[in-house]
């Protein structure tokens, strides 16, 4: 078993163990505004008994301290449960986030980094329209063409995409891409045919094959932009997450490093070809 899956699988046991038991939700929020004795628990509306034996569970799970008479929330415990109601709290006001994160794909064996995913306000969901049917892909190439160094992750090549690889930007930029072997193949491929076209002088373009995973990204200095999979395993083209917020734009790097550690294969770089 991958330390991804067993942390996976410990994080969802622990939230089984706390949310099927409205008793001990209720001990953790309690104790989440304030240390408490069991007098004082009891006061606020729960049942002794039941106080006793849950306190002992979440005293045994690491979750509860008890200091003398009082009950406090482990450290690990307050963090959990911070980020938890913060997070929830976010997604109510973000109702078309919280749909997207329902249907889409988060799960995943391979990227130990999902996990870690920052706790933000600014993450919203952007969707293709009639008036612009296009609208994700041409974000997703806008990020592509950044200044500066854009670090992308692609399972799906669309054909608007090529553009980037063929024409120069006005600025100095760096675009380090990883994408399945068949589409690593068919761009190299497809450069080494337009040898004739001019030359990439102020892009470097370097790209590696890796394993097929089910996720899209690309991250510039500016932005965060994040593609995935329905739950019914298709690729989504029609809708994305966005963030310019710089945790999420760090995040986005460490699931790019993560993911290139990873593969063995070496970068091609395309302006050599």
């Amino acid at each position: 078993m991958s330390t991804t899956r067993f942390d996976e699988e410990k994080n969802e046991n622990e939230l089984n163990f706390i949310l099927r038991s409205d008793i001990k939700l209720n001990i953790l929020k309690e104790l989440y505004k304030q240390d408490s004795t069991i007098k004082e628990l009891e006061e606020s509306g729960l049942n002794y008994g039941s106080l006793l034996s849950s306190l002992k569970q979440l005293n045994k799970e690491g979750y509860v301290v008890k200091n003398d008479n009082e009950y406090k929330l482990s450290n690990s415990m307050r963090m959990k449960l911070s980020n938890l109601l913060y997070l929830n709290e976010i997604i109510e006001e973000t109702s078309s986030v919280k749909e997207y994160l329902n249907t889409h794909l988060l799960r995943n064996d391979i990227i130990e980094t999902l996990s870690e995913i920052p706790i933000t306000d600014d993450l919203q969901i952007i969707n293709n329209t009639p008036l612009n049917p296009y609208k994700v892909v041409n974000n997703f190439s806008k990020n592509m063409a950044e200044n500066g160094q854009v670090k992308c992750i692609f399972t799906y090549l669309h054909p608007e995409f090529e553009i980037i690889f063929n024409d120069d930007a006005k600025f100095k930029s760096e675009l380090n891409i990883l994408v399945a072997e068949d589409i690593k193949e068919y761009l190299v491929y497809d450069k080494q045919k337009n040898v004739d076209k001019s030359p990439l002088v102020n892009r470097q373009i370097n790209i590696k094959s890796i394993n097929p995973i089910k996720l899209s990204l690309v991250v510039s200095e500016k932005e965060l932009m994040i593609v995935l999979y329905n739950k019914n395993g298709t690729y989504d083209t029609n809708s994305a997450l966005i963030s310019n917020d710089l945790k999420m734009i760090k995040f986005g790097n460490r699931i790019f490093d993560e993911i290139e550690s990873y593969s063995s294969d070496e970068y091609t770089n395309l302006n050599l070809l």
